[in-house]
């Protein structure tokens, strides 16, 4: 039979487990259309208000606020620069690229304060997340958050900028687009965070792009694997390094809709399930880039979606001229060609049907659970349309 002191000690063992546990965070992250203007942004403040009244320590971590033409949307501020020049020192771009999602932590701790929910902003380097030197494309490193842990333990709710950390010298790094995610995964990891939210304007994963067919439908789950297979064949709902990081750390993450209250889809780290998930994926506003000899160009530059030994895509965005003659400079000769696309059909376990003959694309070579078209924008609509009707 234990003494009294030693039932005092295991007591007070398990009460410290219990406090770990109830200390833990959420994360929420919300994306440029969730805070783009006044009426989306108090659908973000009742979703944070929901957990800070229930007595949970929030973390938000934010995206630039809006889409491209907006005045703090990244497209918008980096637009002045391509004004003045298209060949931009990679160092600048990515401070300016930073700027969107700084000015946005600052403004919503300032509207969470305003509206009585203490809160306290942070850039990258005040969330303590180091990374790599890769301009444009960087990756994390470590992450160090005990400020944030100050400003929770204070009863503040805490306002990341995402996107962004800092390279040993202190130079800002951005984490490239989709980024954001990234950032909330890591930072969910490093506090030990219960889950990470991620809202954006749609309901969840979709089994197809709800603005290109309309027939799409919401999951309620969607295992880890399936949903990177997803991420990385083109799906813009949440980043592929997020999920890649996701994995590492077991961090469960929820896809949300900001605009409403339904429960989204889960992201889970269980096995496939036996039961037959498809889910369709695409990229669009690509280059194709075609090489006289045979490489491995997947080497040689960030961002590349590797077709076959000849030939390579890549996002037709303000990084591409840098990859484009990073290319050039170690491949040499290559052919350009604008407003190509990929669809992939994805299946949570090997693809039971067979691929679909479509004579305005190319199959390509792809995992035993996926099936992907090469095509041109022009046909993206009609072609996942077909897909989906077939697949799903």
């Amino acid at each position: 039979m234990l003494c009294c002191k030693s039932q005092a000690i295991i007591a007070s063992f398990f009460l410290k487990i219990e406090m770990a546990k109830s200390s833990a965070p959420i994360v929420m992250k919300f994306g440029g259309t969730s805070l783009r203007d006044e009426v989306s942004r108090s659908h973000v403040l009742n979703h944070i208000k929901h957990y800070a009244d229930s007595g949970e320590r929030v973390v938000v971590v934010v995206s630039a606020m809006g889409r491209k033409g907006e005045p703090y949307a990244t497209d918008t501020l980096v637009a002045l620069l391509k004004d003045v020049g298209h060949n931009i020192n990679p160092r600048e771009l990515d401070l300016v690229m930073s700027v969107g999602e700084t000015l946005c932590s600052a403004f919503c701790a300032h509207l969470l304060s305003c509206n009585g929910m203490p809160a306290v902003s942070f850039n990258g380097r005040q969330s303590g997340i180091l990374t790599d030197d890769n301009a444009g494309n960087a990756e994390i490193l470590d992450v160090n958050p005990s400020r944030i842990v100050e400003a929770l333990d204070q009863g503040d709710i805490a306002v990341v900028a995402g996107f962004q950390g800092v390279n040993e010298r202190g130079d800002i790094r951005t984490l490239g687009r989709g980024g954001s995610d990234t950032s909330a995964v890591a930072l969910a990891a490093a506090l030990g965070a219960e889950k990470v939210e991620i809202f954006s304007d749609v309901d969840g994963i979709a089994n197809c792009d709800p603005r290109q067919v309309e027939a799409s439908s919401y999951l309620e789950s969607i295992s880890v694997q399936q949903m990177l297979a997803m991420a990385d064949e083109g799906s813009r709902v949440i980043h592929p390094r997020a999920i890649e990081a996701s994995i590492k750390t077991k961090t469960p993450i929820v896809a949300r809709n900001t605009f409403n209250n339904s429960i989204g889809t889960i992201i889970h780290h269980k096995e496939a399930s036996e039961k037959e998930v498809v889910a369709i994926a695409h990229r669009d506003n690509m280059v194709l880039i075609e090489f006289a000899l045979e490489h491995k160009a997947s080497s040689h530059v960030d961002g590349v979606v590797f077709i076959d030994s000849r030939r390579l895509l890549l996002n037709d965005d303000v990084y591409l001229s840098d990859k484009l003659a990073q290319l050039e400079e170690k491949l040499g000769f290559y052919k350009l060609s604008r407003h190509w696309a990929t669809i992939s059909v994805v299946f949570n376990n090997k693809a039971s049907k067979k691929p679909a003959d479509l004579d305005y694309a190319e199959l390509l070579d792809s995992p035993k659970s996926i099936i992907s078209y090469l095509l041109k924008e022009t046909k993206v609509r009609e072609t996942l349309k077909f897909l989906h009707g077939k697949y799903t």
